[in-house]
């Protein structure tokens, strides 16, 4: 399919996406020109795990949306093709033997070659629509089919940034994922869910949680009997119950990592945040600036408590207090070899109304280090300047964090509660 063949009549959002699969052909036939036998096989490494059958969706799904994303594909076009595109590679992964992981039991797959396998499925899944015959059904994928005219982009409500800074390596992960409740086929559509990791012991634990949590979570949800209820103890329960089993699933592993998380969930104007750890999440409106997260930190009274009755001890090292002299948070998800942290969240919800404006969720390499009066300005003055890029608010929040000493992995998540416009600075 030639870029030139498009017709001018036809729908913006339609027209831009025969030009993101014929620039996927192009892309596809260079690559192919200078490596002939590319294979799912990759090198052996470190920085993988084995997933079980009960985790494959979930990583497909991960893996797709994300290469779908990166790979530029219009976003009018991506709920679609990842449902259908997650089917299929369900299917070719029953022959896909190369990725498991050889052993005793139900079939198990290394992460890195299974991600591997999916940008190359997906490749494949998107070259097909560039053939003639699938040419008239590429409308069928819009999530606007029919006459589109006249459909406008959306405006971002959400954006993110991450640096590695001092450390040798990028333990921090985030997840914004403004479509939850379509990719994972809620009854509330229009569910909106963002996560911050903050790693230890390396990344894996979060890149876990990244991929793995937003599924469970889902499950938990579509559990609910009354769709219209907004009850906080379901959603709390929800929150645990994600939580405790993502940290299971991993210490299952064995892998001496773990993670920080604080996630935010948005559903019917109410606004719910779970945590383990220290990473945090400030609510901001005109008349409100409230700090949702109180830090699970191993010298909190309740927290020491609750880890002497568990056998664990609380002491002073590296300049920090520590469980057994090691870990400087009491709650994560991972760190399978410290019998006294848990994985159990705490959970706070919040009635959203006109007032609230945004939400910043953030790892301590940010919060540690830049005062929250400095974050909510900088939000607001930056949001009234049309000359700022929504993309650059994030970046400024972690340059400040840098600036002002900051030593580890940074990462921030800023979420609009309400357009652009309608925010006005203080």
């Amino acid at each position: 399919m030639s870029k030139d063949a498009i017709p001018a009549s036809e729908c913006a959002h339609l027209v831009e996406f025969k030009r993101f699969l014929a620039t996927t052909a192009e892309k596809a036939a260079a690559v192919s020109e200078e490596v002939p036998n590319r294979s799912c096989v990759t090198r052996t490494t470190s920085d993988t795990y084995k997933v079980s059958s009960e985790e494959r969706h979930a990583e497909l799904v991960s893996a797709i949306w994300n290469q779908l994303a990166s790979r530029g594909c219009p976003e009018q076009f991506r709920l679609k093709l990842l449902h259908r595109a997650t089917q299929q590679i369900e299917q070719d992964l029953c022959f896909a033997k190369e990725c498991e992981v050889t052993g005793e039991g139900p079939p198990q797959y290394d992460l890195l070659k299974l991600q591997k396998f999916v940008a190359s499925e997906l490749e494949k899944f998107l070259l097909k629509l560039t053939d003639n015959s699938e040419v008239d059904r590429l409308k069928d994928f819009s999530d606007e089919p029919g006459d589109c005219k006249g459909h406008q982009k959306k405006e971002p409500l959400h954006t993110s940034a991450a640096v590695k800074n001092k450390p040798r390596k990028m333990e921090d992960r985030n997840v914004c994922l403004e479509r939850f409740g379509e990719i994972y086929e809620l009854q509330d559509k229009n569910t909106r869910f963002f996560g911050v990791f903050d790693g230890h012991s390396g990344s894996l634990s979060a890149s876990y949680a990244t991929s793995q949590l937003p599924q469970l979570l889902a499950d938990q949800l579509k559990l609910i009997s009354d769709h219209s209820t907004s009850a906080p103890d379901f959603y709390r329960n929800a929150f645990e119950s994600s939580f405790l089993l993502a940290d299971e699933r991993f210490s299952q592993k064995k892998i001496t990592s773990g993670t920080t998380s604080v996630c935010a969930l948005i559903a019917k104007n109410q606004l719910y945040i779970a945590w383990v750890g220290d990473s945090k999440a400030l609510l901001v409106g005109k008349r409100t600036q409230l700090q949702l997260v109180k830090p699970h930190k191993p010298e909190n009274p309740d927290e020491r408590k609750r880890i002497e009755t568990a056998g664990g001890t609380v002491l002073h090292a590296q300049g920090q207090w520590r469980v057994n002299g090691i870990l400087n948070v009491a709650r994560s998800i991972g760190d399978y070899s410290l019998e006294a942290v848990i994985a159990e969240p705490d959970f706070v919800d919040v009635q959203l109304n006109e007032a609230h404006d945004f939400l910043v969720l953030g790892t301590d390499g940010l919060w540690d280090h830049v005062p929250e009066s400095f974050v909510i300005e900088t939000v607001y003055e930056s949001l009234a300047d049309p000359t700022t890029k929504l993309d650059d608010i994030p970046k400024l929040l972690i340059e400040a964090a840098k600036e002002r000493d900051s030593q580890d992995n940074i990462t921030a998540v800023v979420v609009l509660l309400k357009p652009r416009h309608q925010i006005e600075n203080l």
